[in-house]
């Protein structure tokens, strides 16, 4: 695709905001003899819950806090009434931006999963309606909701990951309707297929690398999902994880997902991949790599290594990480590498930096040079996604 002129001034870039799906989403996009068993909102007294075949799936509180103090976060349920409109509602969005200094956020859903996991657990028992459900969703987010201001709003499709072929299809029609990047579940195995390595997904890289989309692996996308549904009620309680535990270490779980990707061989099978560590931080990076080039100096003989190359020199090539506020990250970012560095908003989940944004990016970045600070904040971005072309 050749580049264009920006037609847009990109100053600071999002790489990481959720939308909370309106109630319309799929009734309104899916063939007439599915629509019944498809996504639908059920108001009861205490909440909006979606109903997907049968089963009925609470929208956290914890998806959609912005505007609220710490003292009232809550992982209960919620309607859509006691949501901030620009949850669910494009020009509110665009609107809280603008608040928020804000110029472009980059698109993850909440009901579809963090990576479409929702209906790749639905397609174990219903792929058709799954399939339909996830065509409808990227029809919906990149013709509609990101159509609203396709500059500023990213959109980032989800796959039918159970099968590869249809996958690599959807990558090609997603792109084509304006998607600028693909979800993917960190750990597939945590659903019952194979891990992102398998040689089952060679197409679906193949098409995200021939399309120029990143492929985004968001923490918390296929892990510790059994204590996250406590958090809401969902499941009987009785981990014995504390909250806090979840949520300060969820983070780390793409420092082993990082590994895998790497020391299997994806960068080297697929050269031109972008891939995404998407809210995990920064601060852990220099060790990471210091770490795995540390053990393919020693190891790589007896492991037959798939790598050619120390695995710093691929993490630098084509991996990016995101971060809200690191300062430890910030402090080492030139062991990092200033290009694979990426900011992030998290609007609107309880970790987000709205409404004060512009502050807190002055506070903790407000030292770097200025054209570090831009390729952080923005220029990364603009590259990475495509933006203004």
């Amino acid at each position: 695709m050749p580049v264009k002129a920006h037609s847009r001034d990109y100053k600071v870039v999002s790489t990481d905001d959720h939308v909370v799906e309106p109630p319309d989403v799929w009734q309104s996009r899916l063939p007439s003899h599915l629509a019944e068993r498809g996504p639908k909102i059920v108001s009861t007294e205490d909440a909006d819950v979606w109903e997907i075949a049968g089963s009925r799936h609470p929208i956290s509180g914890l998806a959609a806090m912005a505007g609220r103090s710490f003292e009232e976060y809550t992982p209960k349920a919620l309607h859509f009434a006691d949501m901030r409109p620009g949850c669910y509602d494009p020009a509110a969005r665009l609107e809280d931006m603008d608040l928020d200094g804000v110029d472009a956020e980059v698109m993850f859903g909440t009901i579809a999963g963090l990576a479409g996991g929702t209906f790749i657990e639905l397609a174990e028992k219903e792929e058709e309606l799954a399939l339909e459900c996830v065509r409808a969703y990227n029809d919906w987010l990149a013709t509609e909701w990101c159509a609203t201001d396709p500059e500023r709003l990213i959109a980032q499709a989800i796959l039918p990951l159970w099968d590869s072929g249809l996958a690599a299809e959807e990558v090609e029609r997603a792109v084509e309707i304006g998607h600028r990047g693909v979800l993917v579940p960190a750990i597939p195995q945590a659903f019952g297929l194979p891990p992102l390595a398998d040689p089952v997904y060679a197409p679906v890289l193949d098409a995200c690398q021939a399309a120029g989309v990143p492929v985004a692996l968001h923490i918390g996308g296929s892990i510790a999902r059994k204590q996250a549904a406590e958090l809401i009620g969902g499941l009987t309680p009785g981990a014995g994880v504390p909250a806090e535990t979840i949520v300060a270490l969820t983070p780390l779980g793409n420092f082993g997902v990082f590994a895998n990707v790497i020391f299997s061989g994806i960068p080297v099978r697929h050269p031109g991949l972008k891939i995404v560590s998407v809210e995990s931080g920064i601060g852990w990076v220099p060790y990471f790599l210091e770490r795995m080039d540390w053990t393919y100096t020693r190891h790589r003989f007896w492991t037959k290594s798939a790598l050619t190359e120390p695995p710093s020199t691929y993490f630098r090539r084509q991996m990016y990480a995101t971060f809200l506020v690191d300062d430890s990250g910030i402090e080492a970012i030139e062991r990092i590498g200033a290009e694979n560095v990426m900011w992030e908003s998290d609007y609107p989940h309880t970790d987000t930096t709205w409404p004060k944004s512009q502050e807190l990016i002055e506070e903790h970045l407000g030292g770097l040079p200025d054209a570090i600070r831009h390729a952080v904040l923005a220029g990364n971005a603009v590259r990475v996604y495509g933006l203004g072309s």
